[in-house]
């Protein structure tokens, strides 16, 4: 009882502090953003929109899950099961959501370097149309899990909240498929493309400011596909636990495997809001300079 609490607290307290942090960012970029209307700012803003609403949901479903491990609850059925069936399925759509959008700031990036004077590809609008379609893709994708949400999506009665059980093996890597895989096969493959441009251009072009760029550009993809792929790793005990639940149903539930699901991701969106602000130069940028406007030098103007 005290360690499925324990893990819940981890799940609350990561969660609000994802929330704690990103709010005042997305409020700091979207101020910058009116002023400078570029992709540079949109892009970060729309990872942290993704981060912000899944933290939310996320955040809700762990205090109904607190207040089951403290009071108890009931067996849910009909319009509560429906309700709670939905919140599982956000949960993993917006965490595939937030993958996704570092897609596109991947993509953002190699538009730069391959097709510098094709600046509608860099322009504010064709990246926020590909922000409304990567929400409306990452939605449709998820969609038959909940379509045929008996199937996918099962109420854990001792975790108080609805996801996929782990001897579901083929309907959670369906899911996995999408919220994990896709994304991170995108990145690698568009970090091989940076990668082979780079080497294969000829020194004198690098020494311009378009080689220049292009190489920032190269080094900022492999940080953000390092990340991505570090994060990734953390859910390899999940991995680990489906092939146990797979093998043998029986353990299904047992060693806390149902809320070591649902802790990793709360820990790994509070990593991303963090990380996210040194792997971003532009961000980087701007939180720097707010930093020194609230810490100004002051000349010394003492006699000597």
């Amino acid at each position: 009882m005290l360690s499925s609490i324990a893990f819940t607290i981890v799940s609350v307290t990561s969660t609000s502090l994802t929330v704690l942090i990103t709010l005042p960012i997305i409020i700091i970029l979207s101020i910058h953003l009116r002023h400078e209307r570029t992709a540079a700012i949109l892009l970060p803003i729309n990872t942290y929109v993704g981060i912000l609403t899944f933290s939310i949901v996320f955040l809700s479903t762990n205090v109904n899950v607190l207040k089951g491990d403290l009071f108890g609850m009931a067996v849910l059925t009909g319009d509560e099961l429906t309700k709670c069936q939905f919140q599982g399925f956000l949960i993993y759509e917006r965490f595939g959501c937030c993958y996704l959008s570092f897609v596109l700031q991947a993509i953002y990036r190699l538009t730069r370097v391959l097709y510098p004077k094709r600046i509608f590809f860099q322009s504010f609008t064709f990246n926020l149309i590909c922000i409304v379609l990567q929400w409306i893709m990452c939605f449709l994708f998820l969609l038959p899990s909940y379509i045929w949400r008996e199937l996918f999506y099962s109420f854990y009665e001792l975790d108080y909240y609805c996801g996929i059980r782990y001897e579901k093996f083929f309907d959670l890597w369906y899911v996995v498929l999408n919220i994990y895989v896709l994304p991170l096969t995108y990145m690698t493959i568009i970090y091989i493309r940076l990668m082979y441009f780079i080497r294969h251009t000829n020194l004198q072009l690098l020494q311009t400011h378009q080689g220049q760029r292009a190489r920032r550009d190269y080094i900022i993809t492999r940080r953000i596909l390092i990340t991505m792929s570090t994060l990734a790793l953390a859910g390899l005990p999940n991995v680990c636990l489906a092939f146990i639940a797979y093998f043998n149903p029986n353990v299904s539930g047992d060693y806390y495997m149902y809320r070591i699901q649902w802790m990793v991701p709360g820990i790994t969106m509070l990593t991303l809001s963090i990380v996210l602000v040194f792997i971003t130069p532009k961000l980087k940028q701007i939180i720097m300079k707010l930093r020194c406007q609230k810490n100004p030098v002051v000349p010394d103007l003492g006699y000597r």
